[in-house]
């Protein structure tokens, strides 16, 4: 039905438009002018109206067609089924033809809107081509209008490298009527997949290595595409050398070596589910626009264990990367020895090269968890979860969650989750000459009990954050870390400076600190910058800052919970009354201490940099209830399933899962027995709920 009215159509300043390049010659050369004033043509054009609505909420399409000789606006309902908005308009042939369209949902509410200016002429037109830019929200509309549809069936296939897969066109007119004829094959990505024609209207697609092609069967001037994905190379425990990497998975060091020159950068190296045994080494270089990326297949656990992977008489490196422009993720690197006494137990991932990015890893009962080499920049880890590292020595744990120094950086360590090493947990450090600490960023982490499977857990000098070495730092920051010791655990929470180092300059903001015989130890720095950072402990020495000479040290605007009169801000060494401390350093005149704790928990939610719908959740539950609401709107979409893994026993049921109703879910915090590490402990590691929690939330599509 075609309805006419005088409202404009929408302003189309706010779209963006993809008209092809043989509509505008053949709109732009095939029309005679019309003269000012004049009447609509009495020549009519049918043309048909597609829009891909899947993934929103459109109910209806309406088109609107206006022009300075059509009187009044055309107006069109296009009907919508099945995720397509199919339908045909009837235009005046002539120029200058605003053809808009306007989504609306099912309650009547514009959602999206696009529209483009274009010459119409008798007969066949080609198609025109634009996007329907969404009012709210993110997701757009494309649609076209012209002579003909072409489709193209399968509209989406996956292949195996050298798999084929036969496309079908369909040609409909005006009318809706199949239309006999020959289309034209082509492919936008020859390197990805080729397409030869193979009948009228039939072509075959051949898979030639791993990324994303559109296959294009033409007809009139009207474009049907599919979507050819070719998945990228495989590597499984069961793998080959002689492998083709696709059907025929290589072993893994064949495919961190390159697969024999078949991975290219910005393509992906799959590992399959199952156990991995030998130490690797990763040679893989991609570029910085096109990183190549070693990745867990969805939906498997891979996992890479060190045990008999490397010497028995020294502590050796399990996974190795020595190329650059890498991305690891997801998978999991552990070793299953029990022997928890030497300090045989490897390195599990060392990073020898630059521009290196470390993603949501498990790393688990290892020697160090990672290590990095001092001369490698731009290094990130991030949502890796690293627990349960470490050897007992007879004076004391060792062997460190992270373990980060760099000459020149930059460095960044965010978002991770870290406990119960034998040994530190976030271990930014280096010995003298063997390298620097410049340019170094721990950010958003939750570091907890670190030290506290040790023999004397009370005792353990070992800090859940270490920032400082026998080099000086320089450029360093550490900024909204959560760390938490149990208690009767850990001597140094935060150690900011170690030995008498004098070190160059840091940036301590917006942490928040609970537990230890010290909550923030402080040592020699030229200049020292301490804000928003919250520090608890009711037995604990809230800060002691070491050095006379505070010239280069500014405190301010920092949270103190614990009694102001008790003597528990030290300097030099004696320890005072807040009021006192304040008065004889000369800083913090804006810190406050109060005596109390939160009378409400306090909830973190750090969303994951790589992985929508996923997040840390990390709770200070300080009212010690059987559930704290947690709001995940801002993490997992409305209507997807999602589940609640507690970090101290990731790999085993979740403590909360469903589908999303949207706004708060109450999170269970009576706590989990956590995972002991393999070969056991001196000190079993201690449960932290109900007052403490950390958690992983992930979600996907129900």
């Amino acid at each position: 039905m075609r309805l006419s009215h005088r409202r404009r159509g929408p302003d189309i300043g706010r779209i963006r438009v993809v008209v092809t390049l043989a509509s505008v010659l053949a709109l732009g050369s095939c029309l005679e002018r019309d003269p000012t004033g004049s009447r609509p043509s009495s020549v009519t054009t049918t043309l048909l109206v597609r829009a891909d609505v899947t993934g929103t909420a459109v109910a209806t399409v309406v088109v609107d067609v206006t022009a300075p000789d059509i009187p009044a606006t055309l107006v069109f309902n296009v009907p919508v089924a099945q995720g397509a908005a199919l339908g045909t308009i009837t235009v005046p042939a002539g120029s200058n033809r605003t053809i808009a369209l306007r989504a609306f949902d099912a309650g009547g509410v514009e959602t999206h809107s696009g529209s483009v200016t274009v010459n119409i002429q008798p007969g066949t037109n080609p198609t025109i081509a634009l996007v329907l830019m969404p009012v709210t929200g993110s997701v757009p509309i494309n649609a076209t209008l012209g002579s003909f549809a072409v489709t193209v069936t399968p509209a989406v296939r996956a292949l195996m490298i050298g798999d084929t897969v036969n496309l079908t066109a369909t040609i409909l007119d005006a009318g809706g009527q199949p239309v006999a004829a020959q289309v034209d094959w082509g492919t936008l990505i020859p390197a990805v997949a080729t397409v030869v024609s193979t009948g009228q209207q039939t072509g075959r697609v051949t898979a030639i290595r791993p990324g994303r092609a559109t296959v294009v069967a033409t007809y009139g001037g009207t474009a049907g595409p599919a979507t050819i994905v070719v998945a990228g190379w495989y590597a499984a425990p069961g793998g080959s050398s002689n492998g083709d990497g696709s059907s025929q998975p290589w072993d893994l060091q064949t495919a961190l070596s390159g697969g024999h020159g078949k991975v290219q950068p910005g393509d992906t190296v799959w590992l399959r589910g199952g156990t991995y045994t030998s130490a690797v080494t990763s040679t893989l270089t991609g570029t910085a626009a096109a990183p190549i990326v070693v990745r867990q297949f969805p939906g498997e656990r891979a996992m890479l264990d060190a045990k008999g992977g490397t010497s028995s008489t020294s502590r050796g490196d399990f996974f190795s990367v020595i190329g650059s422009y890498s991305i690891f993720w997801g998978f999991e690197l552990m070793d299953s020895d029990p022997n928890r006494t030497t300090d045989t137990r490897p390195n599990l991932l060392v990073a020898n090269a630059s521009h290196l990015k470390f993603v949501n890893l498990i790393l688990h009962d290892g020697g160090i968890a990672f290590f990095m080499y001092p001369d490698p920049v731009d290094i990130e880890i991030t949502g890796c979860v690293i627990y349960n590292n470490g050897w007992q020595q007879p004076d004391f744990g060792n062997g460190h969650g992270l373990y980060l120094k760099s000459l020149t950086g930059p460095v960044y360590a965010r978002d991770n989750i870290v406990f119960n090493q034998f040994g530190y947990g976030i271990h930014v450090f280096t010995i003298a000459g063997t390298g620097g600490l410049t340019n170094i960023h721990v950010e958003g982490n939750a570091s907890f009990n670190n030290g506290a499977v040790d023999a004397n857990p009370s005792n353990s000098p070992n800090a859940n954050i270490l920032f400082g070495g026998s080099e000086p730092v320089h450029n360093g920051s550490l900024v909204s870390n959560m760390t938490y010791f149990s208690p009767n655990v850990g001597v140094h929470n935060l150690l900011l400076g170690f030995g008498t180092t004098v070190n160059t300059d840091l940036t301590v903001q917006n942490n928040y600190a609970v537990g230890g015989e010290t909550v923030a130890d402080v040592g020699w720095w030229q200049s020292l910058t301490v804000s928003g950072n919250s520090l608890f402990g009711s037995t604990s020495e809230m800060i002691w800052l070491r050095e006379t000479d505070l010239s280069g040290f500014q405190l301010t605007n920092n949270r103190y919970y614990r009694d102001p009169s008790a003597a528990a801000w030290g300097y030099i060494n004696q320890d005072y009354s807040f009021p006192t401390w304040q008065r004889l350093t000369g800083v913090g005149a804006t810190d406050q201490a109060v005596a109390s704790n939160p009378t409400e928990p306090r909830v973190f939610v750090r969303p994951n940099r790589y992985e929508s719908g996923r997040a840390n959740i990390v709770v200070y539950n300080w009212t010690s209830q059987a559930t704290v609401p947690v709001d995940l709107s801002g993490i997992v979409q409305v209507g997807n399933h999602y589940q609640v893994q507690n970090v101290q026993d990731f790999f085993g049921a979740p403590v909360l899962s469903g589908s999303y109703g949207g706004g708060l879910v109450n999170i269970p915090m009576t706590g989990v027995t956590p995972v002991a590490p393999i070969g056991g402990s001196p000190t079993p590691p201690p449960q932290t709920g109900p007052d403490f929690g950390v958690f992983v939330v992930t979600s996907a599509p129900s």
